[in-house]
């Protein structure tokens, strides 16, 4: 099982796999339980390989930090100490403990727990490697973009639009006052003016 086939949906306990598709969202499968339900559009489902936790020098990408809780050996569950936990972690992954929530390093520990079992550990080392050299690459081949284009920019004038001129608008005469129809019978009666 890799990350990209596992979601956490807010509002539902535990992780989720991904069995297929329905035409309003997603079908999973709750890891551990195996109860199948499916997903709207109105829930919130968020993939476990888009998700990235703050660290003191960079955000580093959850399968990292997962191989690196794996190295660590062992890993304390969310039960305990908070203060232990933080420390844990900061050890563990450099965690920025000023950015980070106790609900947050509880869920990634509660995660890390559901899927220590079932998650293959190589797979996450292979993408983590092929991140950096794909990364490496597209850094290469923007460097190179921003060359070309550096020499072949041309300043060019800036064109201005012309004001149009513009004519009055002729206005219409007023007509006289329209008729007025009053009562249930429909008789029209028209309006005329007092005379002083």
């Amino acid at each position: 099982m890799e990350l990209k086939d596992i979601v956490a949906i807010a509002g539902q306990s535990g992780l989720h796999k991904i069995v297929g598709r329905s035409k309003n969202g997603l079908i999973v499968e709750t890891i551990g339980t195996g109860r199948r339900f499916s997903t709207s559009f109105q829930d919130k489902v968020s993939v476990l390989e888009d998700i990235s936790i703050y660290t003191v020098e960079e955000d580093l990408r959850l399968n990292l930090v997962l191989i690196k809780l794996k190295e660590a050996g062992e890993v304390p569950t969310a039960k305990e100490d908070m203060k232990k936990l933080r420390e844990f972690l900061i050890a563990t992954i450099n965690l920025d403990s000023e950015r980070v929530y106790d609900n947050d390093i509880k869920k990634l520990l509660n995660w890390y727990h559901a899927l220590k079992d079932v998650l293959d550990f190589a797979k996450l080392a292979e993408t983590d490697s092929a991140d950096d050299s794909s990364s490496e690459a597209s850094g290469e081949e923007k460097s190179a973009d921003t060359e070309v284009e550096a020499t072949t920019e041309e300043v060019k004038p800036k064109k201005v639009a012309a004001k149009k001129a513009t004519t009055p608008k002729a206005t219409a005469p007023k007509s006289a006052p329209k008729a007025n129809s009053k009562g249930a019978g429909g008789s029209k009666t028209t309006y005329r003016p007092k005379s002083v």
